[in-house]
């Protein structure tokens, strides 16, 4: 069976931004054709513009329940952010809504750790032989790659190769306990040490530190093995979804 794509358009940051600061105060209804009219802006063809909707819905709007959480506290976390650190909320709900742009920033996250440049053509086959020698792939691919350049994490060079922008620092740490939950259920990992956390290639242009008694909350389980070693879990959310069950109803409304 074919992995799915899905991600074919280019998404720019500030229709990005645009979503995140509508949403929360944006009736569903108007929603779709607010964002439809924002978006005429940048793109005249009525099917790319329907597609580019679709994907930005996707990301901060249509959530699976098990992640509203993550997006409930994205929303309540965007407004006093500073832009650089806005772009993680995007970078963590994207991965979490696409698995194709998931899979892309980990490979390019890993060819960095080898290399200063990492290439179109290399990058692309990655992906092809993650979902399969096919015209959607090279779609994706050159739409991921589009997105990553508007958004400042990449500079394009000459013969199409792509070397690292300077490196996007995360202070705030709310923000980086966001991050940590959506690397675990990004990765779908039950536990991950906390070196692994700060170096994992999925979030290759942030960097930021974390300590486990920052990570010592009612969210997160830490657990100690042999050798020194700390594992970081998260904990069971049954509690918590319950007493938030009114909280999360006026974002799921945008599921129309």
């Amino acid at each position: 069976m074919k992995k799915m794509v899905g991600f074919d358009q280019k998404v720019q940051l500030h229709q990005l931004d645009y979503m995140a600061r509508e949403l929360p105060r944006t009736d569903p209804k108007e929603l779709y054709e607010k964002m439809d009219d924002y978006l005429a802006r940048d793109i005249g063809g009525q099917k790319a513009r329907r597609n580019t909707r679709t994907i930005i819905f996707k990301i901060w709007c249509h959530v699976p329940e098990a992640h509203q959480p993550i997006q409930q506290r994205a929303i309540q976390l965007f407004p006093s952010l500073p832009p650089a650190e806005r772009l993680l909320l995007h970078w963590g709900l994207t991965i979490l809504a696409y698995p194709f742009v998931k899979d892309f920033v980990q490979e390019m996250g890993y060819l960095f750790r080898m290399q200063d440049e990492v290439s179109s053509e290399q990058i692309g086959r990655r992906m092809k032989s993650l979902y399969g020698d096919r015209r959607r792939v090279e779609v994706a691919t050159g739409a991921v790659l589009m997105s990553l350049r508007s958004w400042g994490v990449i500079h394009a060079h000459k013969q199409h190769r792509h070397t690292v922008a300077k490196m996007i620092q995360i202070t705030s740490l709310e923000l980086k306990q966001w991050l940590t939950e959506v690397l675990l259920r990004a990765t779908q990992s039950t536990a991950m040490t906390i070196e692994k956390i700060h170096d994992h290639p999925l979030f290759f242009p942030f960097e930021f530190t974390i300590s486990i008694d920052e990570l010592k909350n009612d969210q997160f389980s830490i657990t100690r093995q042999g050798g020194g070693m700390v594992m970081v879990g998260l904990k069971s959310r049954r509690k918590k979804q319950n007493a938030s069950h009114q909280e999360q109803a006026s974002v799921n409304s945008c599921s129309l």
